[in-house]
């Protein structure tokens, strides 16, 4: 897999007062080159103008730099298998939470209908404690009307005087 030539990575994010500054007079943070020629090897960088000098001073040797540029394509190697493993993981969980929400709404469909039921119940409970009680309020309505009669049309007791 090949890689840039001017590829670089930051070793301190913030510049230091230490570091020699660039011509600019700007502040430069130390940085690692992953070139061909230089892997591994640190250098001072200015923002604004890239490269401004090398902080070490001798370059790697042929089995250290074989050893950076192969450990250099297993990071890329890793870096592109956890993309991978990313994304098969959004995916993964997008499908559980959608099976998640299919079971849910058969749940919630399940618990509409026991909702339902109980009210159908509660319905026809009320309607039937309704129906006793203008049976028997209809009822007593008869009775009582009936005692009334029945003491409006008996004969007057003789009154003793």
């Amino acid at each position: 897999m090949a890689y840039s030539q001017t590829s670089s990575a930051s070793i301190r994010s913030t510049p230091n007062n230490e570091d020699p500054p660039c011509h600019c007079s700007q502040p430069t943070a130390l940085t690692m080159a992953w070139t061909e020629e230089n892997p591994g090897r640190r250098f001072y960088k200015c923002d604004e103008h890239g490269f401004v000098v090398w902080h070490d001073k001798e370059k790697s040797c042929r089995w250290q730099k074989q050893s950076l540029l192969e450990a250099r394509e297993k990071i890329l190697t890793q870096a592109e298998e956890i993309k991978a493993l990313t994304i098969a993981l959004r995916r993964a969980n997008a499908q559980i939470a959608a099976l998640e929400v299919s079971r849910s709404s058969g749940s919630i469909n399940e618990s509409l209908k026991a909702i339902e039921d109980h009210i159908s119940a509660h319905i026809n409970e009320t309607q039937k404690v309704f129906r006793n009680l203008v049976l028997y309020s209809g009822g007593g309505f008869a009775i009582a009307t009936a005692v009334i009669i029945f003491y409006m049309k008996k004969p007057n007791a003789p009154k003793n005087n």
